[in-house]
């Protein structure tokens, strides 16, 4: 009777170990640091990331370093930190 109790104790134990896991694991994969370190890894490896088209493109241009979107006053890129003016 009792190796019936602990064995229920240990598996509802398991179980509540496996149930908060999941919880945190999903917590941390839609978290803004690790969408920060999946841009920063494909952009290693080469991939590129999509950017939106804008309506107004004259006012828009493409970072020479990462492509990513700039307004063209930007003094530097958002996404790299590329300088794109000459600070006066």
């Amino acid at each position: 009777m009792i190796v019936i109790i602990i064995l229920g104790i240990f598996l509802a134990g398991l179980l509540a170990y496996w149930i908060l896991h999941e919880v945190i694991q999903s917590a941390i994969d839609n978290s803004a640091m690790a969408r920060n370190i999946q841009e920063i890894r494909d952009h290693l490896v080469g991939k590129t990331v999509e950017q939106p088209q804008t309506a107004g493109g004259e006012e828009h241009e493409n970072c020479p370093g990462c492509g990513h979107l700039v307004h063209k006053s930007d003094r530097a890129c958002a996404n790299c930190g590329l300088a794109l003016r000459d600070s006066d």
